[in-house]
């Protein structure tokens, strides 16, 4: 159970796109809290995929600085996670505090190096530790909540189909829906091809996702619902949604690593 509660702990610390975590394809919206219905009146209206992949990532490269909040249930267990991300030309510094069944995980990412502090109880005066225990796969998860990375997986999928404008955390957002084959994706992107060999070799073939971008194509929101292979009972499925907010596009924020005598060896 302790190896199951980490396992939950780094999938909400991870505040993943969520495109790359599922294993089944849904085609309903996750509820969106904060979001509301303004109109629908281009409903089923479709946009180049290609173009506005490259729009929506020109203008998270400009912005640079996002806040990030998730909600997502796993294993019918709440879990939340909320903290800031700087984009980088290649990758993305974060500060990630996600709410879990072990407690209060948190997680700092800076040139690289991954710093967590929650998931290994050790000497009080250093709770910090540095590239270990689940490192790897939290640095992995987090990287995909740099929003460039998820655009990829939108780009060869031809058409993005338009489902309304909506209202969401106070923002006027256009929402789309796709459909992405992650053979295709994980073949035309190598960058992604770890992350979704696993579900391609369970089966997996497609993925549906819920997006809201800003009027500056900046996503403002990612949401999707899916059935997953239950960890406790082989063989069974478990419902797992998963929605994450982005605001604050271009803020200024600071990431900082963890004083160095806060750092166990």
């Amino acid at each position: 159970m302790r190896k199951l509660s980490i396992a939950i702990a780094v999938t909400g610390v991870a505040v993943a796109l969520a495109a790359c975590s599922s294993s089944t394809p849904s085609s309903k919206s996750s509820p969106a809290t904060g979001a509301s219905r303004s109109t629908t009146q281009a409903a089923g209206a479709g946009i180049d995929a290609a173009a506005f992949v490259a729009q929506a990532t020109a203008a998270t490269d400009k912005a640079q600085t996002v806040k990030i909040k998730e909600s997502m249930s796993l294993l019918g267990i709440p879990i939340t996670a909320s903290g800031v991300a700087k984009l980088g030309d290649q990758t993305a510094d974060a500060d990630v505090t996600s709410d879990t069944p072990i407690g209060p995980v948190q997680v700092i990412i800076v040139d690289g190096d991954v710093y967590t502090k929650g998931l290994i109880r050790g000497n009080p005066s250093k709770p910090w530790t540095k590239n270990a225990g689940e490192a790897k796969e939290i640095a992995s998860a987090l990287r995909q909540a740099d929003p460039r990375l998820a655009l990829k997986m939108f780009s060869d999928v031809g058409t993005l189909k338009q489902v309304g404008t909506e209202t969401v955390n106070g923002v006027s957002a256009t929402h789309y829906s796709v459909t992405v084959e992650l053979a295709k994706v994980a073949a035309q992107h190598p960058e992604l091809a770890d992350i979704l060999k696993v579900l391609i070799q369970n089966g997996v073939k497609t993925q549906n996702v819920q997006l809201w971008v800003d009027s500056q194509q900046r996503p403002v929101r990612i949401s999707m619902s899916a059935q997953l292979t239950n960890p406790v009972k082989p063989g069974a499925k478990i419902n797992s949604t998963q929605s994450v907010d982005f605001t604050d596009w271009g803020a200024p924020v600071t990431i900082q690593a963890p004083p160095a005598d806060q750092v166990a060896n």
